[in-house]
């Protein structure tokens, strides 16, 4: 395999550590600016019908999947979030599974992945319009501070819209759920732009207006327009209520595309904060239960039981130390992190057929000033379990769905710019 056993080397990419410092490995990178796909959109086809946190791009997973996938392949996304992954696999020709504790998210994937009659679905639409512009009744769900976050009008308005779903049959009833979950957002006092809780100031909160329904019906036309016009899923997907960390279902798969999360929640990415406001109002018609407000908790980073076999990738222990020199306790949570990301690998790992590939995009984040060499670590982490090192590609992140900078002390006030590169750690099992 291809590794730089260079003591100096890492000295220079991580900074100084004591001569009693475990000797590192260093996987070596390739710079591939053809996967930066630049002026090419995050956010395209079936994936516009609802916005999502720090998303794959799908023209990556498309390179990954033409690359690495063989005839029969099962493909496999431990981490699927919104079903990127799924349904690219899908449009490509096959089959595919998907994990994640997100609710909201596996219905998005779901209703991504969905092959539709369009004439059905133009029907459907017709007759739910009628009803709404019929109907006044409402069905608004206990939400905590509602009248802090929405309108009067728009409650009443999104009320109107839950009771017609709630109350009427429809064949892509999910379809039009996701739609509503998006428009329960976008016409909340939620910041954009933001993926945690933040209440927009009040000069724009004077002059919000509500356009329920004017943006409901909007993006249903959209995505019936686009869902048409786009490539029809030609293998089934199947998006999973999993938790990547702990016992998984039995299945086997020969090619893992995913991008897990960077760090804990609580300092990156809240994907149970960003889905709340729509998981508000769907989760009890949601087939994949609910609760957004229990993703984040059950996120990785908790504390637990360590696996002691984490203790002896050097790169992570030295990675820790540099962090504890300027706090103990975030030392501490970045290290339970790791330990949960070290069991979910371990998992995937352990169902990965013979000859299979896995593909890990990973970015490094930076934690007190420190960057985390995630490719580092997860490349550690896939080499310990026998599979075999081919390569980690690098590529720029212009569009990702991501802030331009982060609050990585978790102190308000204090900023550092997020990641500008990821990348892509893949090994394989033969």
């Amino acid at each position: 395999m291809s590794i730089i056993q260079s003591k100096k080397i890492l000295q220079n990419s991580l900074g100084l550590f004591s001569d009693d410092s475990p000797l590192d490995f260093v996987y070596e990178k390739t710079s591939k600016e053809e996967l930066s796909f630049i002026g090419e959109k995050l956010t395209r086809g079936r994936h516009k019908i609802h916005p999502y946190p720090a998303m794959l791009h799908p023209l990556l997973v498309d390179y990954l999947i033409k690359n690495y996938a063989n005839k029969n392949d099962v493909i496999f996304d431990p981490f699927c979030g919104s079903g990127v992954t799924l349904l690219e696999s899908s449009v490509n020709g096959y089959k595919s599974i998907g994990f994640d504790i997100n609710p909201l998210a596996l219905l998005i994937a779901k209703v991504k992945t969905e092959n539709y009659k369009i004439e059905e679905l133009k029907k459907e639409f017709l007759g739910l319009k009628a009803s709404l512009l019929e109907n006044f009744n409402t069905d608004i769900p206990m939400i905590n501070n509602i009248e802090y976050w929405y309108k009067k009008e728009i409650v009443r308005d999104l009320g109107r819209i839950r009771f017609v779903l709630k109350n009427n049959s429809y064949k892509y009833k999910d379809f039009f759920l996701v739609i509503f979950a998006f428009i329960c957002r976008n016409q909340s006092f939620t910041r954009n732009g933001e993926f945690k809780r933040y209440r927009v100031k009040e000069d724009k909160i004077d002059n919000f207006e509500n356009k329920v329904f004017e943006k409901f019906f909007q993006h249903i036309e959209n995505m019936i327009y686009i869902i048409k016009d786009s490539a029809v899923p030609k293998e089934k997907s199947y998006p999973m209520l999993a938790n990547s960390e702990k016992n998984t279902p039995k299945i086997n798969y020969d090619l893992v595309i995913t991008s897990p999360p960077y760090g804990d929640s609580r300092t990156t990415v809240a994907y149970g904060e960003y889905s709340s406001f729509g998981s508000d109002w769907v989760d009890d018609l949601n087939c994949y239960g609910g609760n957004a407000y229990k993703v984040d908790k059950e996120s990785m980073g908790k504390i637990g039981q360590i696996d002691e076999n984490i203790r002896k990738h050097s790169i992570l222990v030295n990675t820790i130390k540099r962090i504890e020199n300027f706090d103990k306790k975030r030392a501490g949570e970045v290290f339970y992190f790791f330990n949960g990301y070290y069991n979910a690998i371990k998992n995937v790992v352990s169902k990965l057929n013979e000859n299979g590939k896995v593909c890990f995009v990973v970015g490094n984040r930076t934690v007190k000033g420190q960057q985390i060499p995630m490719d580092q670590i997860t490349a550690s982490f896939l080499d310990s379990m026998g599979l075999k090192f081919e390569n980690i590609f690098v590529r720029d992140i212009l569009n990702k769905v991501m802030p331009s900078q982060n609050s990585p002390t978790n102190i308000i006030g204090e900023k550092s710019n997020t990641m500008s590169n990821e990348y892509i750690v893949v090994f394989n099992k033969n």
